[in-house]
C-alpha cells in the first residue's frame, strides 16, 4: 500500500507526485451539509474554494479540528472532513454552480478580469537542479497553487537562462533581471544577520520546525523593523538539520571543540543539487581521503543524512552523532520583487498571503521526509547512529548561548526585544520537535 502524507498544504502521494497532476485534480463543486473525503491533491484552502468560493477555511478547519487536529496544513487522503453550511442556511453550493452565483458575481473577479488583458506571468528563478526536492516537493507545488488560488490571474515561468549562482539571487531580483527566487539566508549573514538565528548550534531542528518558527519569528518582531526591505518577502522554507559525521569511527567527544570543525561544507548550488550527486562524489572522494589522512582521520562534517549519502561521506559501517537540534539548520528566503508585487491586485495578494508564510513554511516537510527515506535506507544497510551524550550538548550549548548573546545583542539595537524574541523562537522550536520524523 502507498504510503500518503501531506506535503505542507496539499495532501499527496510523496513519490512521483507533481504540482501540475496535483493541482489538476478535484474542481468540482462541493456541497455543504454534506462530509467530504480528502483526495490527493486536496488542501482546506482549495476544499473551501470549492465549497463556499473562497480559500479561507475558518470555518472548515473549526468544524473537523478532532480530525485535523492542531495543524491546519496537515490532512491526509482518506480522512472524512464535514462541510458546513453558513449559519441560517440548509446548503451552500460552491461558486461553480449557476443556480447559486449569477454571472456577474462576485464583482470584485470580474473588475479584475477586465482590468487585465491576460495573466501577470513571473519569472521564477530556481538555483536548484529541476529535480531537486526544493524545486519538486516545495517551490514547483507552491507557485503552482498561486496560480490555482488567483483563478489564473497570476502564474510563473522559467526564466530564459537560469542563474545557479546562489550569492547573485537576491540581487536578481532587485535588479529586475528575474521577479522572484528562493536565497540561501547563509549568503545573507551580512546583510541579514538576524536571519542566521537557526545557523547557531541547537538552534535548528526539522526542516518544517525550523521554517515555521523562523516565519513567527518574522511575523511577530523582524517584521516591526526595515531588515527586509529590498523584495516582498512571502515565506521561508528550511532544510532538514545537520548532524556530526566523520570519515572515520573515532566517536565524538567532549573537549575537541567539535562545534568549529566542520571540514566540508555541504555544496548546495555549487555540485550536489545542480550537477548531481555522482558527479560531486567523484570529484570529492579523493580530496576527502587525502584530507582525512592528512588530518589524522579526525575530519569533521555537519550536514543532513541525505546530502552525508549523496557526496559520499556516508559508509555502511560508519558513525553518525545525530543531535535532534542540529549544528545548523539550512533556511531560505522567498521572495518577489516589490515591482511584481504592485503589480498584483489586492485581491490577489491576499490570496497569495493565504498559502504563503506560515503555509509555506510546513511545506518543509517535504524536505524532511526525503532526508529520512535516505536515513532508512541508510540504517538498513549498516548505518550506526548515537546520540549526542549529554556532555556534548552541554558543550554545544555554551557555544550556542554566546552566539544567541550576540543575536540579541543586535536585535535590541534595531527596537527588538531580542530575549521576548529567542524565547519565543525556542517555544516554536519545542511545539513543533514532533515533526523531526525519526524521533
Amino acid at each position: 500500500m502507498t504510503k500518503t502524507f501531506v506535503s505542507g498544504t496539499i495532501a499527496a502521494v510523496f513519490i512521483g507526485a507533481l504540482p501540475g497532476a496535483l493541482l489538476a485534480q478535484n474542481k468540482a463543486p462541493i456541497t455543504c451539509g454534506q462530509t467530504y473525503t480528502v483526495a490527493s491533491g486536496d488542501s482546506l484552502s482549495a476544499i473551501s474554494k470549492r465549497a463556499y468560493g473562497s480559500t479561507i477555511f475558518d470555518d472548515l478547519y473549526n468544524a473537523n479540528r478532532d480530525v485535523v487536529g492542531s495543524n491546519p496544513n496537515l490532512i491526509f487522503v482518506g480522512q472524512v472532513l464535514q462541510v458546513p453550511c453558513a449559519a441560517g442556511e440548509t446548503v451552500i453550493v460552491a461558486v461553480a454552480e449557476p443556480v447559486v452565483e449569477p454571472v456577474a458575481e462576485p464583482a470584485p473577479e470580474v473588475e479584475v478580469a477586465s482590468a487585465q488583458s491576460g495573466p501577470l506571468v513571473f519569472t521564477f528563478n530556481k538555483t536548484s537542479a529541476p529535480k531537486f526536492i526544493m524545486n519538486s516537493g516545495i517551490i514547483d507545488i507552491y507557485l503552482a497553487e498561486i496560480t490555482e488560488v488567483t483563478d489564473g490571474r497570476v502564474q510563473f515561468i522559467d526564466p530564459p537562462v537560469m542563474n545557479r549562482d546562489p550569492v547573485v539571487q537576491l540581487d536578481l531580483v532587485t535588479t529586475g533581471q528575474v521577479d522572484g527566487a528562493y536565497i540561501f539566508n547563509g549568503y545573507l549573514a551580512d546583510s541579514h544577520p538576524l536571519l542566521q538565528l537557526p545557523m547557531i548550534p541547537l538552534m535548528g531542528g526539522s526542516a518544517e520546525q525550523t521554517a515555521v518558527s523562523l516565519w513567527n519569528l518574522h511575523e511577530n518582531h523582524l517584521s516591526k523593523t526595515d531588515y527586509f526591505d529590498e523584495a516582498k518577502l512571502l515565506g521561508f522554507v528550511a532544510a532538514p538539520t545537520a548532524h556530526i559525521w566523520r570519515l572515520s569511527d573515532e566517536p565524538v567527544v567532549v573537549g575537541q571543540g567539535i562545534a568549529d570543525m566542520n571540514n566540508y561544507a555541504v555544496p548546495y548550488f555549487v555540485g550536489l543539487d545542480t550537477r548531481g550527486p555522482a558527479a560531486v562524489r567523484e570529484e570529492t572522494e579523493m580530496q576527502l581521503m587525502a584530507q582525512n589522512e592528512a588530518e589524522n582521520g579526525t575530519l569533521t562534517f555537519f550536514m543532513a543524512h541525505g546530502a552525508a549519502r549523496a557526496v559520499g561521506v556516508w559508509k555502511e559501517d560508519r558513525t553518525v552523532t545525530e543531535v535532534d537540534n542540529g549544528l545548523y539548520t539550512p533556511t531560505f528566503s522567498v521572495v518577489l520583487s516589490d515591482e511584481a508585487w504592485g503589480q498584483i491586485s489586492p485581491m490577489d495578494q491576499q490570496a497569495i498571503a493565504a498559502v504563503s508564510g506560515e503555509f509555506l513554511a510546513h511545506r518543509s516537510a517535504s524536505w524532511d521526509a526525503f532526508d529520512n527515506g535516505h536515513r532508512s535506507h541508510m540504517l538498513t544497510t549498516g548505518l550506526n547512529t548515537v546520540k549526542a551524550s549529554d556532555a556534548l550538548l552541554a558543550e554545544l550549548s555554551q557555544v550556542s548561548d554566546a552566539r544567541v548573546d550576540n543575536w540579541i545583542a543586535l536585535a535590541d539595537t534595531l527596537g527588538i526585544p531580542g530575549d521576548q524574541a529567542v524565547a519565543e523562537y525556542k517555544a516554536n522550536l519545542e511545539a513543533l520537535q514532533d515533526t523531526l520524523l525519526f524521533r
